[in-house]
């Protein structure tokens, strides 16, 4: 059974509600991570054939379940940045308020086990 938002611990009603907040803001955001990655172009006279190579930034995702690097041009990279840095935050708040749950449930499960109680509720 659901327990009611104001017998939450503080920092569990805070987690809930910067979740909520994020969500009903509609913020796009993606699970993935941002890799700058230095390549050759293949051309015989570019300077990247004697070393200095170009560097990219790419977004690594799945996307059908396959795992792919997407590049990024320049002109997208803070719209990138943002859904990264979106889907971290949505990942982190859902950590805390899980771990917060976790820690209310093996919580009541001592206190059962100190009253001598068995079974299941």
């Amino acid at each position: 059974m659901p327990r009611p938002r104001a017998s939450l611990a503080p920092a569990d009603r805070s987690a809930r509600s910067a979740l909520l907040k994020l969500l009903a803001g509609a913020q796009p955001l993606a699970r993935a991570s941002l890799v700058s990655m230095a390549r050759r172009c293949g051309k015989p006279g570019c300077h990247c054939a004697k070393g200095e190579k170009h560097v990219s930034l790419y977004l690594a995702a799945r996307l059908n379940e396959k795992r792919q690097m997407i590049y990024i041009p320049p002109a997208l990279e803070a719209e990138a940045r943002g859904l990264v840095e979106n889907g971290r935050r949505v990942e982190e708040l859902i950590g805390r308020i899980s771990q917060a749950a976790l820690s209310r449930l093996v919580a009541r499960k001592a206190d059962q086990a100190a009253r001598g109680r068995r079974g299941r509720r």
